[in-house]
């Protein structure tokens, strides 16, 4: 009976990891053209290694494609260690849906933030920052021995 609800249980996190892959790619437009980048960054290399974003991010900061592709790989990762942590016993059922649910309210702020089609400079630290407590959180609920 264990067995069953366990199973059930790690099959409800992997769903819902698929969906915020699969919401995260539909957002992203994934496919041959980053709907995410203007136009320009696609076609008019402002100099070598950075690209034109229309003076959006300042003159400090340069986005590059993969910071795009490195905060839906992060998230990817933190819901691995969700899904594992599990697996292991290291995370009880509810600290694993508090923390499925931090995933969520990061992957809704990325959507809110790239309704207009870009990622501005803060936005993208604002993520940073999200993704960088929802990394510690993890740990820190894996670590505290609270078993399931």
């Amino acid at each position: 009976m264990k067995t069953t609800n366990l199973v059930k249980k790690l099959g409800l996190i992997t769903l819902t990891g698929l969906a915020l892959t699969a919401a995260s790619a539909q957002a992203h437009g994934w496919g041959g053209h980053n709907p995410t980048l203007p136009v320009a960054a696609h076609t008019a290399p402002h100099h070598e290694g950075q690209r034109d974003f229309g003076g959006r991010f300042g003159h400090d900061f340069s986005p590059r494609d993969d910071h795009y592709a490195d905060i839906d790989q992060r998230q990817r990762q933190q819901m691995d260690r969700i899904r594992k942590g599990m697996a292991s016993g290291q995370l009880s059922r509810h600290e694993a849906r508090d923390l499925v649910q931090e995933q969520r309210e990061i992957e809704n702020a990325q959507r809110r933030y790239l309704a207009d089609g870009r990622l501005n400079r803060d936005e993208w630290f604002r993520l940073d920052r999200m993704l960088d407590q929802a990394a510690a959180n993890i740990h820190a609920e894996k670590h505290d021995r609270n078993r399931r």
